[in-house]
């Protein structure tokens, strides 16, 4: 995997890197959200057919606008 999640030193929050680059993805996150994070970039990586917020999307087109009242 090419993203790590270690604790950052003398604080309760965690730091997500790419092992090869080095590139950090998110500097102090509670481990819930580190995990969160870490499996939204892996799902991006490794599954070819993921789509971010898709639910989100696909209820927002269903919804009408209110007609106005007179």
């Amino acid at each position: 995997m090419p993203y790590t999640m270690r604790k950052v030193p003398n604080k309760n929050c965690y730091r997500i890197t790419n092992k090869r680059t080095k590139r950090v993805m998110a500097k102090c996150s509670t481990k819930k959200n580190a995990t969160k994070q870490l499996r939204l970039l892996r799902a991006i990586i490794y599954n070819k057919d993921f789509v971010p917020n898709a639910t989100a999307t696909a209820t927002k087109k269903n919804k009408t606008r209110r007609s106005p009242k007179k």
